[in-house]
C-alpha cells in the first residue's frame, strides 16, 4: 500500500505538457495517460484515472470492510452499530466491484500494462491487497447473512472464502516468484509492502475461523475441513511474514525510516500480528467449540475423551499464540505511532493534511483494524474487561482513521493526484519498445 517508486507528471518537461495540451504531440500511450491529468477533458481524466487505478486501491477497500466488522462486532454491542456495519459492508461491496471492473478495464485498454505491472518491484507488491480486500466482504456475509438466512448462505460463504483463499495463496507464492526472477530489489529498497502479498495468505486463514463457525451448525464436517485449511494457508504466510518483519527491522535499525510518503506503511507491520492473533484464537474458539457441540475433533472425527482433550490443547495453545502476537503487534503499533508522531512533530506539522496525502495512507485502517478485531476476540474468550475496553478504543480510532482516509481520498480522486501508477515508467518503456519494433518493420 505504499509505494516507493512513485511516476509523477511533474517529473516531465513543461514543452512537453504543453504540447501534449495542445494536441500537436506524437507522443506514446503513457504519454498521453500521465499527461491526461493536465488536461480539463472528462474523457482524459478519465483515461488518466483507469490507467493509474493501481491494485493498490483495493487498500480502500479492505479498511471499509474491517470497519464494517469492528461496527458489527462492537464490544459493546447496539442495534445502531450493526446497522451501520451493514450500511458500511453494503457500500464495501460496491467499492470492490467498481475497483474490479477497473482494474479490469484498466488492463484490457491497456495492453502490455499487466505485465508491467508484475515487473515493478512496488506495483507488484499491492497485489496482495485483491483477497484482503475481498475476504472483508466474506466475513462479513458469514456474520450477516448466514445468520439470518440459514444454511444456503453457508455454503455460498464457504464457495466465496476457497475462491478467496485460492486467489491468496497464488498472490503470495506468485508475487513472491516474481520478486526472486524478475524484479531487483536491496536492502536500502526493502520496504513494508512487502508484506502484502504474504499477508494475503495470513488473513485467508484467520477467515476460516470465521466461515467454519457459521457454517458449524449446519455442517460441521465442512467446518472441520475449513478449520484444517485454515492452519495449512496460515502456515503459508504467517512464518514468511514474521520474516519480513525482521528483516525490516534491520532496514529500519541501518537505513532509518522510510521516505515521508512512505511512512504510514510502517503501521502494515502491525497486521500479521494482529491477524495472527485472531487466527489463532478464533480458530482455537472454534475447535473447541465443534468438538463439545457437535462431536467432531479436527485430529480425531470421532468423538470421544481424547477428541475432546485434543479441543481443549488447541484452544488453550491458540489462545497463548495469540496473545503473544497480540504483543508484539502492539510493540509494532507503538513504534510505528512514536515514529510517526516524531516526524510530524520534528519534520513537518503539516503532515496529515491533503498536501501529504497519497495511497499508502490506508496503511492507518486495515492492519490497526484486525489487531482491534483480535482485541475482541480476546476480550471474548477470556471474558476481559481491560481487552473489552482496548478493543472498543482503537476500534473507535480505526473508524476515525477511514474517516480521514477515505474524506482526503475523494478529495485527491477529484483532481486526480492520488491516480500514480509507479508501474507507469515500465510500461511507457513497453510502449516505446513496440513502437521502434513496429517502424523497424
Amino acid at each position: 500500500m505504499a509505494f516507493d517508486i512513485p511516476i509523477n507528471s511533474s517529473s516531465y518537461p513543461q514543452d512537453q505538457i504543453d504540447r501534449e495540451a495542445a494536441g500537436t504531440s506524437n507522443e506514446t500511450l503513457f504519454d498521453r495517460v500521465v499527461f491526461s491529468r493536465r488536461k480539463t477533458g472528462a474523457a482524459a481524466r478519465l483515461k488518466h484515472c483507469v490507467a493509474n487505478l493501481s491494485p493498490a486501491f483495493f487498500s480502500l477497500n479492505m479498511g471499509t470492510g474491517i470497519v464494517s466488522i469492528l461496527l458489527y462486532t462492537f464490544p459493546y454491542p447496539a442495534r445502531w452499530l450493526r446497522a451501520i456495519g451493514i450500511i458500511v459492508f453494503i457500500f464495501n461491496i460496491f467499492l470492490f466491484l467498481l475497483l474490479g471492473v477497473g482494474n479490469v478495464i484498466r488492463y484490457i485498454r491497456f495492453n502490455g500494462l499487466f505485465c508491467a505491472t508484475l515487473k515493478h518491484p512496488a506495483a507488484a507488491l499491492p497485489w496482495g491487497t485483491f483477497p484482503m480486500g475481498f475476504v472483508t466482504i466474506v466475513n462479513m456475509t458469514a456474520l450477516v447473512c448466514v445468520d439470518k438466512w440459514g444454511e444456503r448462505w453457508g455454503t455460498a460463504v464457504v464457495a466465496l472464502w476457497c475462491v478467496d483463499a485460492t486467489f491468496a495463496v497464488l498472490i503470495n507464492i506468485g508475487v513472491l516468484f516474481m520478486m526472486v526472477t524478475r524484479q531487483i530489489h536491496t536492502i536500502e529498497s526493502l520496504s513494508a509492502s512487502w508484506l502484502l502479498p504474504i499477508v494475503s495468505s495470513v488473513v485467508a486463514g484467520a477467515s476460516g475461523g470465521v466461515v467454519a463457525r457459521a457454517v458449524s451448525p449446519f455442517n460441521p464436517t465442512v467446518a472441520r475441513s475449513i478449520l484444517i485449511a485454515s492452519y495449512i494457508i496460515l502456515g503459508t504466510g504467517l512464518p514468511l511474514a514474521l520474516f519480513i518483519t525482521t528483516i525490516y527491522l534491520y532496514r529500519l535499525i541501518v537505513h532509518g525510516i522510510p521516505a515521508p510518503r512512505a511512512l504510514p506503511s510502517l503501521f502494515l507491520l502491525v497486521g500479521p500480528c494482529g491477524q495472527g492473533s485472531f487466527g489463532f484464537v478464533t480458530l482455537g474458539s472454534v475447535t473447541r467449540a465443534l468438538a463439545y457441540d457437535s462431536g467432531v475433533g479436527v485430529l480425531m472425527p470421532d468423538k470421544g475423551r481424547g477428541t475432546l482433550q485434543i479441543a481443549e490443547a488447541v484452544y488453550a495453545g491458540g489462545s497463548v499464540t495469540g496473545l503473544i502476537l497480540w504483543g508484539l503487534a502492539l510493540y509494532w503499533y507503538l513504534l510505528a505511532t512514536v515514529l510517526m508522531v516524531d516526524h510530524i512533530w520534528n519534520n513537518d506539522r503539516s503532515y496529515l493534511r491533503h498536501q501529504s496525502f497519497n495511497i499508502s495512507f490506508t496503511a492507518l485502517t486495515f492492519p490497526i483494524g484486525v489487531w482491534a478485531s483480535a482485541t475482541n476476540a480476546i476480550a471474548v474468550e477470556l471474558n476481559s474487561e481491560a481487552f473489552r475496553i482496548i478493543g472498543a478504543v482503537v476500534s473507535i480510532q480505526v473508524m476515525i482513521n477511514w474517516l480521514y482516509v477515505m474524506v482526503l481520498a475523494v478529495y485527491k480522486m477529484i483532481d486526480g493526484s492520488i491516480f500514480e501508477g509507479p508501474e507507469m515508467k515500465k510500461f511507457r518503456d513497453f510502449q516505446e519498445s513496440k513502437a521502434r519494433a513496429e517502424g523497424e518493420a
